[in-house]
């Protein structure tokens, strides 16, 4: 796990070592233990290591072949590595160190772009081939490591994270306002955007070929269709999902630094854990709880799993002095918003994690490809009686009172206006917005004038969907799987991604083997699920304590950051909120960024969207400063 960094320049101009490291090092919390610089006339490469898999100098990257006419850095794991070494020994290839790196360098030697269909991992790549004066990368299948690059005429870079990009020379700190849409909207960018102008992120399972005139992105994967003539039994299907799974956790065991897992309670991580201790032995395992009741605190259902497991228990807590403490450091972390409070929980949890292990294990992704959040069958499956009701209940502020500021606020005409939108039938795919996404900027209240003009009738509605209206199947559960797989699942990987190596810890998530994709997406139709994660609950039963197999009550990490809003973060929230500098930005109707009600209403993705914007817009805020110390 690490950062990669590096430019191209088109014009044919040599690149200056210290514009490099600067933008390699604004990244050293990802890479700690190593770094390097290829300088190539033209061409510029860097890394930040943190030692995983060979621990030795071996592992050194930018690392080249024997000749020196291709370099590589490379951020992430290759799984197969082992396996993948052996058959290019076999095929004359000579080793110099034990890394998946090397392996990774000479597979592209021997198949060159087809090295792709090969690898089983997460991966960022940049191959700089100096026979061809061509850039060759790629990210991996489900997008589980990040990628950024910036490309003009003059120049093409890329990046890790966008704030590397920001330190290069002549970099513009400029919004995107669609992508400002798309957050409040959705909590992401899309179409690859990023808040920043000029600044794209690549796809998950796409790859790219850059030289001095040309550039080409292109997918090399996508999630396949199901296959209506399998004959296997369910019974049979049960088990050859079981094995898929007991060998991606077994082969993202390997690493030469210590493992440990995150632990919920839940299916997902209570599976990986259970497999884990199989491979690795004795397992560190790390939990977390929050305040605000019992909705809030799982630790009960991580204790039975750790003892089940034989893993040693720990577990941190996760508090308002957690958010208060941490929030604007994360934003700088993520280089965006962060889209859900359960950036907090993550880093948290990392954080205990670092003062034991480098490596975790995760149970990411089990929701997004087996099917196990309530949008899904809301939609997909006509209910959603088989979630039990069990978060509490939000406060709603009176209805008379919502009706008074909203004719204050908007006038009659505007009401008219909103209810007329809202009153388009039902649609599959009006009911999955509704479930997941804010109003459009048009009919949005809460937006000032100003920034919905200057957004000139753009709506994120139409790329919102496109996931859902291209999925491989017809079928609405299917749509939401995939829409999941590929809008929402970005997100969540994004925040854990950033959390982790925040800590210097490097996450696995060993559900998105995409080998296991594939298979669930092939299954026939009849093996759709009618209740929550139905066939990996089947499968994971062989592993787990009965209590966690048959547990439907699954939280998902919450925070009562509501409450916090409410209650001790409510003064500074306010204070921000009412700011001049918020103000000033003129993002938010000041009406309502006075008003009481603000935090209840959007307050996290209105707090969130504020602390970037002072950060890497306004350069006015120190990321290392406490939410209750952002000055007014």
């Amino acid at each position: 796990m690490c950062a990669i960094v590096g430019i191209l320049d088109r014009r044919g101009r040599p690149i200056r070592a210290e514009e490099l490291v600067r933008m390699r090092d604004e990244m050293v919390h990802r890479g700690p233990d190593d770094a390097g610089l290829h300088l190539e006339g033209p061409i510029g490469l860097g890394h930040r290591r943190l030692s995983i898999v060979d621990l030795s100098p071996g592992g050194h990257q930018p690392m080249s072949n024997d000749d020196g006419t291709v370099w590589i850095v490379f951020n992430g794991e290759i799984y197969n590595y082992v396996e993948l070494a052996e058959e290019l020994a076999k095929q004359g290839h000579r080793f110099r160190s034990s890394s998946d790196t090397e392996v990774l360098l000479h597979l592209y030697e021997e198949l060159g772009e087809a090295c792709l269909e090969r690898l089983n991992g997460m991966f960022a790549f940049v191959v700089w081939d100096a026979r061809k004066r061509l850039l060759f990368g790629a990210r991996d299948r489900l997008g589980i490591k990040p990628f950024y690059y910036r490309s003009t005429p003059e120049r093409f870079s890329f990046a890790s994270e966008i704030k590397a990009l920001l330190a290069g020379a002549d970099v513009p700190r400029e919004p995107d306002l669609q992508a400002v849409a798309d957050y409040l909207y959705c909590g992401r960018a899309l179409e690859g955007r990023t808040l920043f102008q000029g600044i794209r992120e690549l796809p998950p399972g796409w790859a790219f070929r850059v030289d001095a005139s040309s550039e080409r992105f292109f997918e090399y994967w996508r999630v396949p269709g199901r296959e209506s003539d399998s004959a296997i039994s369910e019974a049979d299907a049960v088990d050859a999902l079981a094995a898929l799974i007991e060998d991606a956790v077994r082969v993202q065991c390997r690493s030469d630094a210590e493992v440990g897992a995150h632990l919920s309670g839940g299916l997902d991580s209570s599976t990986i854990v259970c497999l884990a201790t199989r491979a690795r032995s004795p397992l560190k395992s790390f939990s977390i709880r929050s305040p605000g009741g019992a909705y809030y605190d799982e630790t009960p259902f991580a204790k039975l799993v750790s003892a089940h497991a034989g893993t040693e228990y720990l577990e941190a807590d996760a508090t308002h002095e957690d958010m208060d403490a941490m929030v604007t450091r994360l934003v700088w972390h993520m280089d965006a918003p962060m889209p859900a409070p359960g950036g907090i929980n993550y880093y948290t949890l990392s954080r205990l994690a670092a003062k034991h292990v480098k490596v975790t294990l995760t149970g990411h992704g089990g929701d997004e490809v087996f099917g196990g959040y309530p949008a899904q069958f809301a939609v997909g499956v006509g209910r959603t009686d088989m979630f039990p009701q069990t978060a509490p209940k939000k406060q709603e502020e009176p209805l008379f009172d919502r009706i008074r500021r909203a004719i204050a606020r908007e006038g009659l005409s505007g009401i008219v206006r909103r209810l007329s939108a809202r009153s388009q039938p039902m649609t599959p795919e009006r009911l999955w917005i509704q479930l997941h996404c804010g109003l459009e900027p048009q009919i949005d209240p809460t937006l000032h004038p100003e920034f919905v003009a200057a957004l000139a009738g753009y709506s994120p509605t139409e790329s919102y969907l496109d996931a859902f209206r291209n999925a491989p199947s017809s079928n609405l559960f299917d749509k939401c799987l995939h829409h999941d797989l590929r809008c929402y699942l970005p997100s969540l990987l994004h925040m854990e991604d950033r959390t982790s190596m925040a800590n210097s810890v490097e996450s696995r998530v060993p559900l998105l083997d995409h080998r296991i994709v594939e298979f669930v997406a092939r299954l026939p139709e009849r093996f759709r699920p009618d209740t929550p994660k139905k066939m990996f609950r089947s499968a994971a039963g062989r592993w787990l304590p009965q209590a966690i197999s048959a547990r439907k009550d699954k939280a998902g990490f919450p925070l009562p950051v509501e409450q916090w809003f409410a209650n001790e973060l409510a003064a500074p929230t306010a204070r921000v909120f009412a700011s001049r500098t918020t103000l000033g930005h003129r993002i938010f109707n000041p009406a309502d960024l006075k008003g009481g009600t603000f935090a209840r209403q959007r307050g996290w993705s209105a707090l969130n969207l504020e602390l970037w914007w002072r950060i890497f817009v306004d350069r006015s805020l120190d990321p290392a400063t406490p939410l209750s110390r952002v000055e007014a």
